[in-house]
């Protein structure tokens, strides 16, 4: 029971964390992430704390603002698929910002690499 318990804890710090990774990454403070999501900055706070989870609704409102999908920030199947969702994630936000020169000069390097 106890194995259950700790887990459900951790799975909340995971969650949190996420969200806090995601907020700093896009250089957004709680409370400007609390503005656009419509909560208050407490409750930022205790989502990233690990403390409490969000709403469904105000979970669709963090994947939006954060660029994300739900099973990006849900996604706890195991450490090596949400390090490698979280990395994708970071590479996607990166290319987004790139210019079309840019983009085919990391496509060449990606393939020789691969």
């Amino acid at each position: 029971m106890y194995f259950y318990i700790r887990r459900i804890f951790d799975l909340l710090n995971k969650f949190g964390e996420k969200i806090r990774n995601l907020r700093k990454y896009k250089k957004i403070t709680q409370e400007k992430l609390a503005e656009l999501i419509d909560i208050d900055v407490r409750q930022v706070a205790r989502i990233e704390a690990g403390e409490s989870l969000p709403s469904i609704p105000t979970l669709l409102k963090f994947c939006s603002v954060l660029s994300v999908t739900p099973n990006d920030l849900l996604a706890f199947s195991s450490e090596e698929s949400t390090a490698s969702s979280s990395l994708k994630s970071d590479i996607n936000d990166i290319l987004s910002l790139a210019k079309e020169e840019q983009l085919q000069l990391i496509k060449k390097l990606i393939l020789a690499v691969l």
